[in-house]
Parts: C-alpha cells; structure tokens; sequence
C-alpha cells in the first residue's frame, strides 16, 4: 500500500511523524522537490515548544476553577 505524507529534513534527520508506526526494515522512498530555495527558514512554529515553561502550581490542570474562581480544590 503507497501512502504519502509529508514531513521535514531537521539535523541531518527526516523526522516522521510521530503516529507514523513502521516495522523495521521498511523501504521508503523520498521524493525531493525539484527546487529549494537557498534562503528558506524554518517555519517559527517549530520553535513553540521551546517557550514552554512552568508558570504555576503542579495540579494548576485540575483545580484550574480553585486557582481562578475560589472553588474548592479536587
């Protein structure tokens, strides 16, 4: 069965995506496009996990309504 998905070449890797599940020893075939631009970046979006940072208490998920409103904590 052929499928086609597409995918980005990050650090000398081509990264699949992550519910992409393949045995081992599985044959791929790439496709490159017949022209890159040299000046291409990356698409910034990539970098929005990199500004992830703790900004409140550990159970802030679960008694967000405590944290925001007062309501008893669960």
């Amino acid at each position: 069965m052929s499928k086609s998905i597409k995918t980005i070449y990050r650090n000398g890797q081509i990264e699949l995506p992550p519910d992409l599940q393949l045995p081992d020893n599985t044959y791929v075939t790439v496709i490159l496009p017949a022209h890159v631009p040299e000046d291409a970046t990356p698409d910034p979006a990539f970098g929005i996990p990199d500004l992830a940072q703790d900004i409140g208490p550990e159970d802030l998920s679960r008694n967000l309504e405590h944290y925001l409103y007062g309501h008893p904590k669960l």
